[in-house]
């Protein structure tokens, strides 16, 4: 007998995304593979920037596409930005197979989403009845992701599950290990978005606490600039090894993430933020719509934007790190990890 195949068709694949999933389609004798539908657009890169890995994975994905007009019922986990205009282009291939949607966007009343261009009446009503009719389930990664939807679309509440991302099953282990003190981690995109500049104009008037920077991205030049210059202020580049990453999350007492919402953008979920917690890490975050769901204040704080430097100051100044708010931090990572998250994917085996 064939084993049945669930696809994971998503813009850039995203297998981190989907640890849970694997898990239960692994614990039930399904194959998991990742597809991606921005064809064109990948393959000129990887022509561009000399990887021809990249553009020779293009031929596969665009046989996916193609067999999926010569078939049906498909299992099909579909992620793709809201509103985006090439949806009705890819539901021509979609429309015969089963289609579970995955998102983790909070806001769904047009107002605030990322694909503003060719927003027309077309492309809404295309996402109306994608949303209404030709899903068959949705899966949202919060809580207030499921609730606007439901407040935006005619769909029931048992037609949304909420499946939160998931630990990888490295971050499981915890092995105590002596952390620097007054130590803050800032791990991810160096982007002006993520209020990088702030941080460092901060820890540069702050000898006394220690900020080390792991990532890539367009503000690398500005970091190394603060780096050299301040003795207090580390960057250690981009690093994808998960043992260095655990690492660097033990040795440290503090996450921070001085997220800053665009006209486009604003934190999701976070998965670094569970990630510190599953290392006794405390987050400090941005009170964005995803660490608002996560962090609680018996293992973390959160700010409202353009408090981080008096949040930052009281912290160094009057809240030491404490071991109580660390147990609490490793105990609330448990509610993530890919065994009870994939109880949530339960749905796609219907």
């Amino acid at each position: 007998m064939k084993q049945e195949t669930i696809y994971i068709l998503h813009k850039n694949g995203a297998p981190s995304h989907y640890y849970a999933l694997a898990y239960l389609a692994k614990e039930n004798g399904l194959k998991v593979k990742y597809r991606e539908f921005s064809i064109l657009s990948k393959f000129y890169k990887g022509i561009v920037k000399g990887k021809p890995a990249l553009s020779i994975k293009q031929f596969t994905n665009a046989w996916f596409l193609w067999s999926l007009l010569f078939s049906k019922d498909k299992k099909v986990v579909f992620g793709i930005a809201p509103f985006d205009p090439k949806l009705g282009g890819l539901l021509r291939f979609l429309k015969k197979h089963r289609i579970y949607y995955h998102t983790s966007w909070t806001h769904w009343d047009k107002s605030f989403h990322p694909k503003q261009k060719k927003n027309t009446p077309k492309v809404f009503q295309d996402w109306k009845e994608f949303l209404e009719i030709h899903c068959t389930h949705v899966f949202t990664v919060t809580e207030k992701s499921k609730t606007e939807i439901c407040s935006n679309y005619n769909i029931s509440e048992e037609k949304i599950s909420i499946v939160h991302h998931s630990l990888h099953p490295q971050y499981l282990e915890y092995k105590s290990e002596s952390r620097i003190p007054l130590s803050f981690l800032y791990m991810g995109r160096m982007t002006p978005e993520k209020g990088i500049k702030e941080l460092l104009d901060f820890f540069s008037k702050h000898p006394s606490a220690t900020l080390t920077l792991i990532g890539d991205g367009k503000e690398e030049a500005l970091i190394k600039d603060y780096s050299e210059r301040y003795e207090n202020i580390i960057f250690k580049g981009y690093i994808s090894e998960k043992k260095t990453l655990i690492h660097a999350f033990r040795s440290h007492q503090f996450l921070v993430l001085n997220s800053k919402r665009t006209t486009r953008w604003e934190e999701l979920f976070g998965l670094i933020i569970i990630e510190a917690m599953s290392q006794g890490t405390l987050p400090i975050s941005s009170a964005h719509s995803g660490p608002k769901e996560i962090i609680g204040e018996s293992f973390g704080y959160l700010f409202e934007e353009g408090e981080i430097t008096s949040t930052l100051a009281t912290i160094i100044k009057d809240i030491p790190f404490q071991d109580e708010m660390r147990k609490e931090a490793i105990r609330q990572s448990k509610f993530y990890t890919v065994k009870e998250i994939s109880k949530r994917w339960q749905p796609i085996l219907d």
